[in-house]
């Protein structure tokens, strides 16, 4: 017997795209650094490395409620490039932008869905 796929909500689907702009945001942010030579490039990319791991597992795990909550407490996190250059804060702005909308957005979406068939 084979288990259908499950169906993902409006709220995980929207905050998934978020976290993908945002691991585009820190890749590309992590070659700006490089070529800025700020610093070691060991340093850049552990960095670079720890906060790709570190939005891989908050993508698997928005589909729970707690997911969401450890979601926004990295995107206060991202928040804290302003504090390494004020255009890589302004570019995790733009992620975090999109993550606010995904949880305000998507949660009026699901309410609004029609009834799942069992």
């Amino acid at each position: 017997m084979m288990a259908g796929k499950r169906e993902r909500t409006a709220t995980e689907s929207l905050l998934q795209i978020a976290l993908g702009i945002e691991m585009a945001i820190v890749f590309f942010g992590a070659l700006a650094l490089n070529g800025l030579g700020l610093y070691s490039g060991l340093a850049v990319v552990v960095g670079a490395t720890v906060a790709l791991l570190l939005l891989v597992i908050v993508y698997r795990l928005v589909r729970y409620p707690a997911g969401q909550v450890v979601g926004h407490g990295v995107q206060i996190a991202l928040l804290g490039a302003f504090f390494w250059d004020v255009v890589m804060g302004l570019a995790a702005a733009v992620g975090v932008g999109f993550w606010i909308f995904g949880a305000i957005r998507g949660p009026m979406l699901d309410r609004d869905a029609p009834p799942k068939a069992s």
